[in-house]
Order: C-alpha cells, then sequence, then structure tokens
C-alpha cells in the first residue's frame, strides 16, 4: 500500500514538474524525459525479476531505463554515450529477449500473478520441501527462481479429494515424489533439458511434454500434478507413503 502511495506521489511531482516546465511557466533546469524513462525501465526490471515473468520484459526495462540513465549522464558530462546511443544499439536486445522467451515457453506458472492459498516462493538456491510429515489439505503451488528443487508428497497427510499442485521453476533439477497409493495425473514440461515422468523420458531442446496417469481404485485421493520447468532436469517418481501418513 505504502509503495503504491509513493510511486503514485512521484509520478504526480515528476507529471506536474514536466507541465510547469513544458509550459514555461517554471524552469527547472532539467530534461524531464530521461528521468521518465529510468523510472519506467527500473519499474519492469523490477516487476520482471519479482514476478519471474519473462526475459523480454526485462530486456525491455533495460533498454528503456539505460536509454534514460545514459540521457541523464550524458547531460551531467559523465559519459559520452547518450540516450539516443543505447537507443540504436540496444533494440537488437530485444530480439534476442524474445527469442529466449520462446525457447522457455511462454505460458509458465509463475508468470502467473493468481496464485493461491500454500503457495511458496523462492528465488535462489536449493529446496526441499517435505523432509518432515507435513499435512496436504488443498491446492499447493511451488514458484522458484534458479536452483534444485525436491517436492515429496509421500511424506504428506493428504486429505481426500482432489488437489491441484503446481510447480513452476526457472533453472535447476527439480524431482516431485508421488505416493503410489493415490490416483494421479501429471502434466509436465520442459523447454531445454531432460524429462521423466513414471519411468518414461525425454530429452533435447523445444517444448519437451509428457502426460501420464496412474488410477488406484480404491483410494479417495487424487493429485492433479502440473510441472514447468525452463532449464534443467524434471523427474516425477513414484514412491511409497511414509509410514504412518494418512490417506
Amino acid at each position: 500500500m505504502m509503495r503504491r502511495y509513493g510511486w503514485g506521489l512521484v509520478l504526480i511531482a515528476l507529471g506536474v514538474m514536466g507541465f510547469l516546465q513544458t509550459t514555461g511557466l517554471f524552469n527547472f533546469g532539467l530534461a524531464l524525459w530521461p528521468v521518465f524513462l529510468t523510472l519506467a525501465g527500473g519499474s519492469l526490471v523490477w516487476h520482471s525479476i519479482k514476478q519471474r515473468c519473462c526475459w523480454f520484459l526485462l530486456g525491455l526495462g533495460m533498454w528503456v531505463g539505460g536509454i534514460g540513465l545514459f540521457q541523464i549522464l550524458f547531460n551531467a558530462g559523465v559519459t559520452a554515450i547518450g540516450g539516443g546511443d543505447v537507443a540504436r544499439l540496444g533494440w537488437p536486445l530485444l530480439f534476442v529477449g524474445v527469442g529466449v522467451s520462446f525457447l522457455l515457453g511462454g505460458h509458465h506458472p509463475w508468470c502467473s500473478p493468481a496464485w493461491r492459498v500454500g503457495s511458496l516462493r523462492h528465488g535462489l538456491g536449493d529446496r526441499h520441501h517435505g523432509r518432515e510429515r507435513w499435512v496436504l489439505d488443498g491446492d499447493f503451488d511451488v514458484n522458484h527462481g534458479v536452483g534444485d528443487v525436491v517436492i515429496d508428497l509421500t511424506t504428506a497427510d493428504i486429505t481426500e479429494g482432489v488437489h491441484r499442485v503446481t510447480v513452476g521453476v526457472n533453472v535447476g533439477d527439480v524431482v516431485i515424489r508421488v505416493p503410489d497409493n493415490v490416483n494421479a495425473l501429471v502434466n509436465a514440461a520442459v523447454s531445454i533439458g531432460q524429462l521423466q515422468v513414471f519411468g518414461e523420458n525425454r530429452s533435447g531442446l523445444g517444448s519437451l511434454t509428457l502426460r501420464k496417469q496412474v488410477v488406484v481404485a480404491d483410494s479417495k485421493v487424487e493429485l492433479r500434478i502440473e510441472a514447468r520447468l525452463s532449464v534443467g532436469q524434471l523427474t516425477v517418481t513414484q514412491a511409497p507413503p511414509y509410514p504412518g501418513v494418512a490417506r
């Protein structure tokens, strides 16, 4: 809330200053358009990093912000490279960003702002969820940037019904362990690397996908697993449940 108000006040102040300077009512002695571009570019970069959204958004933010920042430095005599130079030389990076975004896939779960209750968000480092006994009583989402991830569902007390498990990772090795006494529907995809679901393998470049279903006649639990990995190895395996956990 405070961040939103802060940005609102900054934009209002810059808008008023720009209006006064443009109309000649007051001259602040400052070219305001580079400031606007720098703030806009920084906002795009921050949004891309925070949401782990896409390489294109990151490249666009760096390009736009770079135009404004280098123009400010050029006007101050700090550098001989101006905003126009960055605009002319930096646009090819946008094509690189678009290409990388297509390679990594365009519909990652971490691009979606609508994460449900029970979600885990991490940036960097290895994560292991399920080392100890835990409870799965609803939908469960994991959103991770870079690092190895292990999701162990065999140690969970899973309530009856349908549970959606969504896993999205940018770079790393991902292992999802599924108890062998529940119904499971797995949709998994890897952009670059290796994919293994219940013993079936895929590897290479491009969109690697596997859809596997396991039916256990007397089970009242169904796991619907959506797993997406950009670069690395994704493995979904079955294993006996941890002794004593409820099903």
